[in-house]
């Protein structure tokens, strides 16, 4: 299985290294400056953080992963 990012800091850290290897995934990396080659993902993160994220202001990790649920 393979899974898509950008070129984040979040995706470059051990332990997302680690866990893609793991869970036996390909971590493949778009092209810097190219958002539009994931751009099902840009999208999505779009509409989480309008319609969702920046509308509340979360005490927890819980609360949030419940009203993103």
């Amino acid at each position: 299985m393979v899974i898509r990012s950008d070129n984040g800091p979040q995706f470059i850290n051990n332990k997302f290294q680690y866990t893609c290897k793991e869970l036996e995934l390909e971590h493949e990396k778009i092209p810097f400056k190219t958002p539009n080659k994931n751009a099902h993902i840009e999208a999505f993160h779009r509409l989480l953080e309008d319609e969702c994220l920046s509308r509340y202001e979360f005490k927890s990790y819980t609360e949030a992963y419940e009203a993103v649920s």
